[in-house]
């Protein structure tokens, strides 16, 4: 799964369909910080953002990274009802960044 989206990287500078994949997601349970309090459970997941799908597939994708502080790392409140697998939830929250425009499926 990944999708495509234009990313502002900051100070006026877009990076233009840009392949972007979660190779990392997964759930983390914190302890309560108080008596008789539930304990929270956070999706965690890393963002990867490639200027392409070629940059993606090639054997030194490590040194084509595009560096966004602002999509590199997420940790959001997990429904622990939900019954979609964090991947499908790390990219419908990630969809929803104000960081991306033009985002479509590939």
């Amino acid at each position: 799964m990944a999708v495509t989206a234009d990313v502002d990287l900051g100070n006026g500078v877009t990076a233009s369909g840009s392949y972007i994949i979660i190779p990392v997601a997964y759930l983390k349970k914190f302890a309560p910080e108080s008596d008789g309090v539930d304990a929270i459970f956070k999706l965690i997941y890393d963002v990867h953002i490639y200027q392409n799908k070629s940059d993606r597939d090639d054997y030194n994708r490590s040194t084509k990274l595009i560096s966004c502080r602002a999509l590199d790392h997420f940790k959001i409140d997990y429904d622990t009802s939900a019954s979609d697998n964090p991947f499908v939830l790390a990219y419908t929250h990630l969809k929803t960044n104000g960081n991306l425009s033009n985002i479509s499926d590939s």
